[in-house]
C-alpha cells in the first residue's frame, strides 16, 4: 500500500473528548461527524488527520429543535465538511421540521459551498427531491441504499457515495457497479456501519470496503486507495474547499493526483 496514502474514512462518529493521540493512532484520515450545532460549537480541537464536520442529525429531536439557520451559517466558515445532515423516514422528528432544517443547510452551502455527508435512511426519494429543488455541489450520499432508478437520478445530480463495510458486504458488487468509479468514497459509519465488520471496529478501518472496491474495479490495493483519494481531491476542488483542509490532507490530495 502506498506510503503516502493512509485509509480514508469519509463518515464516522468519534467521541469529541477523545485525545489527539488516540485520533493520530487511528492511522487514517477521518471525517468526524457531529450530531448538533452545539456539539460542533463546543469543540476545541486541531487534529491533523480528522476533520470535524458541522452536523444536525435528522434522527435527533433535540438537535433539530435547537437548529437555527443563522448559527449554522456562522459556524460554517470554520470547516470544509457538513455532516451529518439530511432526512430520515424513521425519525421521531416530524418530516416538516426535518425539511425546514435540511433546506436551510442546502441554502447555506449554495451560498458557501462545502462537502456534505447526507443521511437518507428510508427517505432516499425525499432527499433527491430536495436536491432537485435546490441543486448544490459537494453532496456525498452516506450509506446510500436507494433503488437503481433513484441511484441513476443521484448520479445525474452529481452526487458522490460513501460506502461502509455493512453496505459493501450486504449489497455486493452489483450495487457497487451502479456507482461511478470516480464518485465513490470509503467510510465506516462507526459505530453503526462497522458493527459487524472486521476487527478492530474503529474509525478508519475501511479495508473491507477497499477489498470490495478492488474486486469490483479490478485494481490492485494501491490503485484502489489512490482512486478513492483522487475522488475526494476532485470533490474538494469542485467545492473550492481545498484551502480549508489542513496540510496533511492537502499533501494526500497531491499524492493522489500524481
Amino acid at each position: 500500500m502506498s506510503e503516502h496514502l493512509l485509509p480514508l474514512d469519509a463518515h464516522a462518529h468519534i467521541d469529541a473528548g477523545i485525545s489527539a493521540g488516540d485520533v493520530a493512532n487511528l492511522d487514517a484520515f477521518v471525517f468526524a461527524m457531529t450530531r448538533s450545532l452545539d456539539e460542533f460549537a463546543n469543540l476545541s480541537r486541531n487534529d491533523r488527520r480528522a476533520v470535524w464536520a458541522i452536523g444536525v442529525h435528522p434522527g435527533l429531536v433535540r438537535s433539530q429543535r435547537a437548529f437555527t439557520a443563522d448559527k449554522f451559517r456562522r459556524l460554517l466558515s470554520t470547516t470544509p465538511v457538513v455532516g451529518e445532515t439530511g432526512l430520515d423516514g424513521a425519525s421521531r422528528v416530524p418530516m416538516s421540521v426535518q425539511l425546514e432544517t435540511f433546506r436551510s443547510v442546502l441554502a447555506a452551502v449554495a451560498d458557501e459551498p462545502r462537502i456534505l455527508s447526507v443521511h437518507s435512511y428510508q427517505a432516499q426519494a425525499e432527499v433527491l427531491r430536495e436536491l432537485n429543488r435546490l441543486p448544490v455541489q459537494g453532496v456525498i450520499l452516506h450509506w446510500w441504499t436507494g433503488s437503481p432508478g433513484l441511484t441513476e437520478e443521484a448520479v445525474r445530480l452529481g452526487c458522490y457515495f460513501s460506502v461502509p463495510p455493512a453496505a459493501a458486504g450486504v449489497l455486493g458488487p452489483d450495487f457497487l457497479r451502479l456507482l461511478p468509479q470516480d464518485r465513490i468514497l470509503t467510510e465506516t459509519d462507526h459505530p453503526s456501519g462497522d458493527r459487524r465488520g472486521p476487527l478492530p471496529r474503529r474509525p478508519g478501518n475501511v479495508r473491507e470496503v477497499e477489498r470490495n472496491l478492488r474486486r469490483t474495479w479490478a485494481l490492485d490495493d494501491d490503485a484502489t486507495r489512490t482512486q478513492v483519494w483522487r475522488n475526494l481531491a476532485n470533490l474538494a476542488d469542485e467545492t473550492s474547499t481545498v484551502d480549508l483542509f489542513g496540510p496533511d490532507w492537502r499533501t494526500a490530495f497531491e499524492a493522489a493526483r500524481r
